[in-house]
């Protein structure tokens, strides 16, 4: 079969097609033929430094090392047909079109990868393999935040960040909820953000949400930049924030917040959630063929492209997911 090698950490230039064995299912596995496969942060942040500065960068090399990944296909998130199954997986068969994870989060840019039984599900029906694939990830991380806010019907809802890979489907669960929803993103990405549903946009480039007169009940940062203490002035009384991701400054403001609260407001870090993802893929999949959630793609590219799709992520600011497909001929 064949795949992207990762042969060298951080060099667009060593991620090589290559002719490399099949992988074998465990008992508590399956074999998939990869049909598609999304960019997550954990592939491209890999090439950033590389991409904008001509070299490899440690983040690169700690990651690869952490996660056994040199030398080795990588890709997390894919979509695709079972080719075989281990012989105790109970709720999959040979022919099933499924989406969710690799096994050790790697594989998923081959012709075929392993895939545990519990971080799988059959892919929404009314979508395509390209469209499954840009799911899980992002999608997983944004549902484990709506259900830590616990967002519910009429209240208005802060999306810090609202037109990437986790925040597009941040607003689209919240709106599945119920939420009133407010998205923060920049210039361009204004009108991706209303194509998904969101209520109101706010371009952080011309006005600064912690400085409104308008307060929320839930603020999902994904992509957080102010103080906690900011975010707290925005925030109802009852009110819940969520933080999943965001600059340093941000990230220091809210350590160790995972039991905090101020008051009556109350205060979360969100992390992707470590339990058996089968459940979470399953509720994505009812959302998603009820219409609830869409996946926003930018583009779609072929694994002969790799290099092109991640320098446009890293240097265009890509506006939802990237999607290779998985056809090598």
């Amino acid at each position: 079969m064949k795949g992207i090698v990762n042969t060298r950490s951080g060099s667009l230039e060593a991620l090589k097609i290559q002719d490399v064995n099949k992988p074998v299912p465990k008992p508590n596995q399956v074999l998939i033929r990869v049909k598609a496969s999304a960019i997550t942060n954990m592939e491209y942040m890999r090439y950033t430094k590389h991409i904008n500065k001509g070299k490899a960068g440690g983040f690169a090399f700690l990651m690869d090392i952490a996660m056994g990944a040199r030398g080795k296909i990588i890709g997390i998130e894919m979509s695709g047909v079972i080719e075989e199954v281990g012989r105790n997986v109970k709720y999959f068969k040979k022919g099933d079109e499924v989406f969710g994870l690799t096994a050790s989060m790697k594989g998923a840019w081959g012709e075929y990868a392993v895939a545990n039984e519990k971080e799988i599900c059959i892919k929404p029906t009314n979508l395509s393999f390209e469209q499954s694939a840009a799911i899980p990830v992002g999608a997983i991380t944004a549902l484990g935040a709506v259900y830590a806010a616990k967002v519910q019907e009429g209240q208005q809802v802060l999306i810090q960040g609202g037109s990437g890979g986790v925040g597009q489907y941040a607003v689209q669960l919240s709106k599945a909820q119920g939420g009133i929803v407010t998205a923060v993103c920049s210039t361009k990405n204004l009108e991706m953000a209303r194509s998904i549903g969101t209520d109101y946009v706010i371009d952080y480039k011309h006005e600064d949400i912690t400085k409104s007169e308008k307060r929320y009940d839930v603020i999902i940062a994904v992509n957080g930049y102010h103080p906690l203490s900011a975010y707290k002035n925005i925030l109802n009384k009852y009110g819940t924030y969520i933080f999943v991701g965001g600059t340093t400054k941000a990230i220091m403001s809210v350590f160790g917040i995972p039991f905090h609260s101020i008051g009556s407001k109350k205060f979360k870090a969100s992390a992707y959630p470590l339990l058996p993802k089968i459940k979470y893929l399953s509720d994505l999949k009812a959302f998603a063929e009820k219409g609830k959630i869409q996946p926003h793609i930018d583009k779609v590219y072929s694994p002969q492209d790799i290099s092109e799709a991640l320098r446009h992520i890293v240097q265009d600011h890509a506006q939802g997911k990237v999607v290779i497909n998985m056809d090598f001929h």
